[in-house]
């Protein structure tokens, strides 16, 4: 792991698969850079990125797409693009760079053309497969290379889930809205407050709503989505629990066990051991 020039922490920077079936070149963790800008022209891998704070844009086939916290967007090998951090609000961003003949035909299946973009909270999915490449090792670059296969075709199926399985609820009511608002800022600092001056209601109505669709407040749902992200990250990798804590805002490890015990009557580390003993 090293930092680069363009406040980015590079995670991974090698080829994982001779075989050329999955081949993940470069992974990393775009931090805030107003002057962050990449060219490709053309792309000469895959890039699959997760935006978690901040804006950006991208800059294809003469048009400017706009893309924000909470959104995925993807861009084929071979595509002319140019994408880059809004000045005023410059993204933080995670990213895996993948090439391969499986990679190929995973893109063909899911139908996402050129450049493909979708407000759908995937970051646990690049967080496991991060996660992944950290610890590959050349006895365990097989072993691992099957898991991140299963891991990207769970974040595409996430990715294309509403187009191919479409949902009969209105998305456009106000309950549905704010539970997508909440779904798509996981990472980030909200509160009822935020909340409230995003949709311009009040914060008692924005209860009131929600508990009435949902038999749950907002604040304890997003409590409740905070701990289903932990358990699967506690199981599923071995990033530490003070990463996990301050991954999911809370204002340190102390304060997230004790939310975590809470919801699951075990600490984070004793829920760990438990699922790998």
């Amino acid at each position: 792991m090293y930092f680069t020039d363009s406040n980015e922490k590079m995670i991974f920077a090698q080829n994982s698969d001779p075989n050329g079936m999955l081949d993940c070149t470069l992974a990393g963790v775009t931090y805030p850079n107003p002057e962050y800008r990449i060219p490709r022209h053309p792309s000469s891998e895959y890039v699959f990125e997760y935006v978690i704070s901040g804006t950006g844009h991208i800059e294809y086939s003469g048009e400017v797409i706009d893309v924000h916290a909470g959104m995925f967007y993807y861009i084929r090998k071979g595509a002319n693009v140019v994408y880059y951090a809004d000045p005023e609000n410059p993204f933080e961003k995670i990213w895996i760079n993948i090439d391969g003949l499986l990679v190929d035909r995973m893109t063909d299946l899911f139908l996402l053309g050129e450049v493909y973009t979708a407000e759908v909270n995937v970051m646990r999915q690049f967080l496991e497969i991060h996660d992944r490449l950290e610890h590959m090792t050349p006895g365990n670059s097989s072993e691992t290379c099957k898991q991140i296969s299963c891991l990207l075709y769970e974040l595409l199926m996430e990715v294309r889930r509403t187009e191919f399985f479409p949902d009969t609820q209105d998305k456009n009511s106000l309950d549905e809205r704010i539970r997508a608002y909440i779904d798509s800022n996981l990472y980030a600092d909200i509160s009822l407050d935020i909340m409230a001056e995003h949709f311009g209601i009040t914060k008692m109505h924005i209860i009131r709503v929600f508990k009435r669709k949902f038999s749950i407040t907002p604040m304890q749902y997003l409590i409740d989505k905070k701990i289903s992200v932990a358990k699967s990250l506690l199981c599923g990798t071995v990033m530490p629990i003070k990463e996990i804590a301050a991954l999911l805002r809370y204002s340190n490890t102390q304060h997230f066990s004790s939310s975590f015990k809470s919801a699951t009557g075990v600490t984070p580390n004793k829920y760990r051991q438990a699922k790998h003993e």
